[in-house]
């Protein structure tokens, strides 16, 4: 009998079958992190199994072992775990798979001689990291608590956060052959039914055989995967994650993963960062008005530089005219070249101190920026204004508070770059009509990546600026106010 047909047996009361086919299962005693306990209570025998490392030995030992031991006068499971197990999570399992799932998740299972199953006891330990700062979404102002890899952990960090008995938590399994646990959160009576749904049939119909964490999971539940751009949000923030629960969206938490997966989402989302509820709404609204400036410039001055040099000069000045010729009379190379040649330079030492240790990393990108500059405007390879441009470009793309649309900006800059070295400013108006054409289009689990503005319903005026808080009222999503008794 294959493994997968066995596991699906009903367990019987017979102790000995049950630890031979648990062993089995385990892959005991090749296996040695699996412990297989034998114990005597009230003269019968029973067996604990449990995976070390994952399951707390000091939680077995004080509310199972020792309890068990001195338990007398039981007459089935569910009497031994009311007279013995000292433990509030305690349930009951048929089967032989669910047994093995919760030993695999860190859970003692009991078996006992005439039982006729199994008691699942929670006895997980505080596996992984402390809860620490967020390391990717750093804020000046708010909370300074992250995920971490611990499911539970990141669970109760949000319910610290949003009080409600209407904030549910929906567990599933996703992974065929490495099962992985998910849990997704909404606000009932606020999120919308229909995307809730959305959601949960996409994680109950993933065909991956395992799915580890939250980037792969976001991969296979996207609606659009050729898009460059990102149709959900992960953030390591419990206090944002909080706040779009709370607008009426979807939180999907991953286990192992310090990440939430926030859908849906739209391009003002992406561009929102997390401390920016937290300052005072003049100086939010500026800071953002700053980030997406900084956005726009990262997606079209190297374009729009290229085209003015290349194809329009007759707009500049004379002397402007005259200054740049001249700092280009000694380069052997085109703009367009140019260009790429920064681009280039630009992604190799970006890459370089991204991967190397952290403790040198800034060091790697600020002397390699200094020393390949001043080197290539020395050997008159690149002209001084294209460092600016260069520069500018770069610093308008860490302006950019989401990382992967921070890359989409990458790629749909080079995209302009090239149509604007063919057909210059009509080249770029040209792909800036075709990736304004795209966004509209597009979608994220229903939602429109331009709402609420493309196409327009009432809103909260927290979009590209920041309006005063008490006119913060409306939900994202939802069609009225479940908190206040909005009607629609």
């Amino acid at each position: 009998m294959a493994d997968g047909e066995a596991m699906r047996e009903r367990i019987d009361g017979d102790i000995g079958l049950c630890e031979a086919k648990m062993k089995g299962f385990l892959g005991m005693p090749a296996s040695a992190d699996f412990v297989c306990r034998a114990l005597l209570s009230d003269g019968r025998r029973l067996a604990l199994f449990f995976l070390e490392g994952m399951a707390d030995g000091r939680l077995i030992d004080r509310y199972a072992v020792m309890p068990l031991q001195g338990a007398g006068g039981w007459n089935s499971l569910l009497d031994l775990s009311q007279r013995a197990v000292g433990l509030c999570q305690c349930e009951e399992a048929e089967y032989y798979a669910q047994a093995v799932e919760a030993v695999l998740e860190g859970k003692c299972a009991v078996f006992a001689q005439g039982g006729g199953g199994a008691l699942i006891l929670d006895t997980r330990g505080p596996a992984g990291r402390a809860v620490d700062r967020p390391q990717g979404e750093s804020a000046v102002m708010g909370p300074q608590e992250g995920f971490g890899e611990n499911l539970r952990v990141n669970v109760t960090l949000i319910r610290r956060i949003v009080k409600s008995e209407k904030l549910v938590g929906e567990a599933l399994t996703v992974g065929a052959a490495l099962p992985t646990r998910v849990e997704i959160m909404y606000i009932q009576g606020v999120a919308r039914q229909e995307v809730v749904d959305a959601v949960r049939e996409r994680v109950q119909s993933l065909p991956a055989a395992q799915c580890p964490g939250a980037g792969r999971l976001e991969q296979w539940m996207e609606g659009h995967p050729l898009s460059l751009f990102p149709q959900m949000l992960q953030t390591e923030r419990p206090d944002r994650a909080a706040g779009m629960l709370t607008g009426g969206q979807v939180a999907l938490l991953v286990d192992g993963s310090p990440y939430a997966l926030i859908c849906p989402v739209t391009l003002f989302h992406l561009l929102h960062a997390a401390d920016d509820g937290y300052l005072r709404w003049q100086n939010g609204t500026f800071l953002r008005l700053v980030r997406m400036l900084g956005a726009v410039l990262s997606l079209i001055l190297p374009a729009a530089y290229l085209a003015v040099t290349t194809h329009h000069s007759h707009v500049l000045p004379a002397d402007l005219l005259m200054s740049i010729a001249e700092t280009r009379s000694r380069v052997p190379f085109s703009v367009l070249t140019e260009i790429w040649i920064m681009e280039a330079a630009f992604f190799l030492i970006n890459e370089a101190g991204t991967r190397v240790p952290s403790r040198i990393g800034p060091a790697v990108g600020i002397v390699g920026a200094l020393i390949l500059g001043q080197a290539a405007v020395s050997a008159s390879l690149i002209s001084p204004l294209i460092i600016i441009v260069a520069a500018l470009t770069g610093l308008g793309a860490y302006c950019v508070p989401y990382y992967p649309l921070n890359l989409t900006l990458c790629a749909l800059r080079l995209g302009l770059t090239a149509l604007a070295g063919a057909m210059g400013l009509y080249g770029l108006a040209l792909g800036l009509m075709l990736l304004w054409a795209r966004l509209c289009a597009l979608d994220s689990f229903g939602v429109g990546y331009m709402e609420p503005l493309f196409p327009h319903r009432p809103h909260n005026d927290d979009l590209w600026a920041r309006g005063p808080i008490w006119r913060q009222g409306r939900r994202f999503l939802a069609r009225h106010d479940a908190w206040t008794g909005e009607k629609p």
